[in-house]
């Protein structure tokens, strides 16, 4: 998900709004879901984001794999607000949970739903062609483009040290720590010579030369797109006064 996956056909009407068009339909999602005081509403607004997802044809089974953890974090907020709470009734208590843990689920799947139906380039691209300095937006890239590198190479360390025998493996205090102990400066140094050569590669083509560059593509910007961004303008606004 933090990779930008883009998990989207690209068939859909949504996937093929503007990336920052999209941007803006997430931030003002994300402004409604906290906005929200009635657990009904925000469980209204959990059924509406899954049913973006539906409609955006994201594969249920990825969205559980990447999303339940962020489930049961959501169940255990739930019960912590009804158990640690005190001198509060119990339907308080309940209703408190319900909206705590929907608010935060219904920030986390709008994320989600905005990295599935976005990829990485094209919101690069997009915020470049909009004003970005290409500079800036080759490090956006370049960052998320890292993401699954490191995460790969972590996983090569990691598996490295348990041949070893080195019990890293292990769900104990002990294992976390020989784990983050033993992982950390492999994966730095790794991550190190990865940027060392992006750089020399970037110096070698004279990145940066011109003020300006070309695109082998443009992300277009249509009608429609400034329709949604209003529309998305008047539920933020419409959110602090009439919620």
């Amino acid at each position: 998900m933090i990779t930008f996956p883009a998990d989207s056909d690209g068939s859909t009407a949504v996937s093929k709004l503007n990336p920052i068009t999209k941007l803006i339909v997430l931030v003002s999602a994300c402004t409604v879901a906290l906005r929200l005081k009635e657990p009904l509403h925000a469980l209204i607004c959990f059924g509406l984001i899954l049913i973006g997802h539906l409609l955006t044809k994201v594969r249920p089974a990825i969205l559980w794999q990447r999303t339940r953890g962020i489930f049961m974090f959501g169940i255990i907020l739930f019960a912590s607000q009804i158990a640690l709470v005190c001198d509060v009734p119990w339907q308080t208590r309940i209703a408190n949970g319900a909206l705590m843990s929907l608010r935060f689920l219904n920030v986390v799947l709008a994320s989600h739903l905005f990295v599935s139906v976005t990829s990485s380039e094209d919101f690069a691209y997009a915020l470049m062609q909009a004003g970005l300095p290409y500079r800036y937006g080759f490090a956006l890239l370049a960052t998320m483009r890292f993401v699954p590198y490191f995460k790969t190479q972590a996983n090569t360390v990691l598996q490295a040290q348990m041949a070893r025998g080195m019990e890293v493996d292990r769900p104990t205090p002990k294992g976390i720590f020989l784990m983050a102990k033993h992982t950390f400066v492999p994966v730095i140094v790794t991550a190190l010579s990865k940027v060392d050569s992006l750089a020399i590669s970037m110096e070698g083509r004279c990145f940066g030369l011109y003020s300006d560059r070309t695109y082998r593509r443009r992300i277009p910007f249509h009608w429609w797109d400034g329709v949604v961004i209003c529309a998305s303008i008047a539920g933020i606004v419409a959110s602090f006064y009439l919620i």
